[in-house]
């Protein structure tokens, strides 16, 4: 994770699958030690001698270490004496797979504190539940709904803390609901007081954390190929920047569609349909390539000499996309598309001899979003559909992936919707070559939209995440199931395993895991149904309100333990 935090130092953007407040903090760590963002960590690498690692380490073991003081605090708040709380939180302190973790530049030990953060806020918040709408009430609220911000913001998992408060939250308002002697008003008042400090509150610090991310990282990167075109055309030193505006018959372009994760419309003369060798694949590819170019060619008929040196492109013009590469057309046909049994196929065929009328498209313009006149097409900042002459089809962008001949490319194809205004039908000129324009000046014509910026990135990284599946045909020795893990049969290698390299063993404490998972799994599901036997045979020996204090305590460490543990049994990796 340390590339990361030279990222934010020299500015350069990058794409990761997990959210960025646990980054910024490793960044800060390195630009305190006196980084400047020249060495990317590169794995197996050495540091050089201004790196100093120490010190970015031991803020990751501060930060891991805080989960001690914060499990005694939540003992305590619980209703654990001191003795009983100093023994819970000896038990983290004690934990080995905590320690080897904490020696690392990892979001872990972030995470695990902002975790522990939540847990210490709600049980703080619990304490003083019958203090409603009080100082300490209020400020406890609010730390819970900032720590659970935090832990959301630094990893998808954080989402399971979330959980395990808002289902706490949710008992409590049902409650509330139920007790005939709290009034609608102040019911309602409870009510907006969770809304805002456990929804606004942690959206809110989610939200900030990618605005800090954006400012941060105003320079070409290896992530910006993610990333819209009008956001590129807004980095420094990036290609998208440093083009002309206009387009006209006869540029070149690539083609980006409006569905993240597909990309810019690709094809070559190696992958082709099965069932037709002829037919090239024309398919959605992330990145900027060679193969992603496209010239436009006018689908006018010619008449005499009179046609202008420069054409623009205006709503309802047709035309051709002839690849740069292979010199075929952008076509489609009756053929259905390979994944998606309906529709049209849309491929790379013929040649610029002899087009087919499938390769004519007609052009609508859907918005534009320079001040420029919104009459024409313009790179980067207008918005088009592609529409087929013959068939009438919309082309669209799908999330479908083709299979290894297709080089796991998102499928293309055209859509008989034509009426649709779908995302995947939407398409920009991304790039553009033509040396009779000149390059235009994007921070005059394009405004930065953070907003829209997160929500893109947000579904990027869900489509990263859900791509790395593991391959069932493929073992890891690294790897092991949900199942082993509170058994430690499994345990993780951390770091190389080279003779000449130090090894690190991520295993927990055996006698702390064991005796966890047995109370976790058998003596507390046990416990549990014994008293709701003896409750329901009126023969329990316990008074109302020690069952009501064992619930909301068990309710909130098993409840993590369950959140935490139970998912990942129907998790792909």
């Amino acid at each position: 994770m340390g590339r990361f935090g030279a990222q934010y130092i020299n500015g350069t953007f990058y794409h990761d699958l997990h959210p960025v407040a646990g980054k910024l903090l490793i960044g800060l760590s390195e630009y305190v030690s006196g980084h400047n963002g020249s060495f990317t960590y590169t794995s197996g690498a050495e540091y050089p001698p201004h790196i100093n690692y120490v010190f970015q380490r031991a803020s990751m073991a501060v930060i891991g270490s805080l989960i001690v003081p914060f499990a005694y605090r939540t003992c305590r708040f619980l209703g654990f004496g001191r003795a009983a709380a100093t023994m819970g939180a000896s038990f983290v302190l004690l934990d080995n797979a905590l320690c080897v973790l904490s020696r690392f530049i990892l979001l872990d030990p972030i995470l695990f504190c902002f975790i522990a953060m939540s847990l210490m806020g709600y049980a703080g918040f619990a304490r003083h539940r019958h203090q409603a709408f009080s100082a300490v009430w209020w400020r406890w609220l609010a730390f819970t709904g900032l720590s659970l911000g935090l832990a959301i913001s630094t990893k998808w998992i954080g989402a399971f803390v979330v959980a395990l408060v808002g289902l706490c939250t949710i008992e409590e308002l049902a409650i509330l609901y139920s007790d005939r002697k709290t009034s609608v008003l102040t019911q309602i008042k409870h009510w907006i007081a969770r809304v805002v400090c456990l929804i606004c509150i942690p959206l809110l610090v989610y939200l900030i954390s990618f605005q800090i991310h954006f400012a941060l990282l105003r320079s070409r990167g290896t992530g910006d190929y993610k990333m819209p075109s009008q956001f590129q055309s807004l980095q420094r030193n990036n290609v998208v920047s440093r083009q002309p505006h206009d387009v006209a018959i006869g540029s070149q372009i690539t083609i980006r569609s409006h569905l993240p994760g597909f990309g810019l419309i690709y094809a070559n003369e190696t992958h082709r349909f099965p069932d037709n060798a002829d037919e090239l694949v024309a398919a959605g590819m992330p990145g900027k390539q060679a193969n992603n170019w496209w010239e436009i060619v006018s689908g006018a008929a010619k008449k005499g000499n009179d046609t202008p040196s420069v054409r623009f492109i205006a709503d309802g013009d047709i035309l051709l996309l002839r690849h740069v590469g292979t010199k075929r057309y952008l076509r489609t046909g009756n053929a259905k598309p390979h994944i998606q049994g309906w529709d049209r196929r849309v491929v790379a065929a013929g040649n610029t001899t002899a087009p087919s009328a499938w390769d004519f498209w007609r052009v609508r313009i859907v918005d534009d979003v320079s001040p420029r006149p919104s009459e024409r097409l313009y790179a980067v900042t207008t918005r088009i559909q592609l529409i087929n002459k013959i068939s009438g089809c919309l082309l669209t962008a799908t999330p479908a992936q083709l299979p290894k001949w297709g080089r796991d490319m998102s499928e293309l194809i055209c859509s008989q919707k034509n009426t649709s205004m779908a995302e995947g039908t939407l398409w920009n000129v991304e790039q553009v070559r033509d040396k009779r324009f000149k390059n235009a000046n994007y921070q005059k014509l394009v405004k930065r939209q953070w907003l829209r910026d997160t929500v893109w990135i947000n579904r990027e990284m869900a489509r990263s995440n859900n791509r790395l599946v593991p391959d069932p045909d493929r073992y890891k020795v690294i790897e092991s199931s949900a199942w082993s893990w509170p058994f430690l049969i499994y345990p993780m290698r951390m770091g190389a395993w080279k003779d000449d390299s130090i090894k690190y063993y991520e295993i927990g404490n055996p006698i702390l895991w064991w005796a966890s998972a047995i109370c976790c799994i058998f003596v507390y599901p046990a416990q549990i149904a014994y008293m709701l036997v003896c409750h329901r045979r009126k023969c329990s020996s316990w008074k109302p309100a020690e069952i009501r204090q064992f619930w909301d305590v068990t309710k909130l460490l098993w409840g993590g333990w369950f959140t935490h543990y139970v998912p990942f049994f129907f998790f792909g990796r």
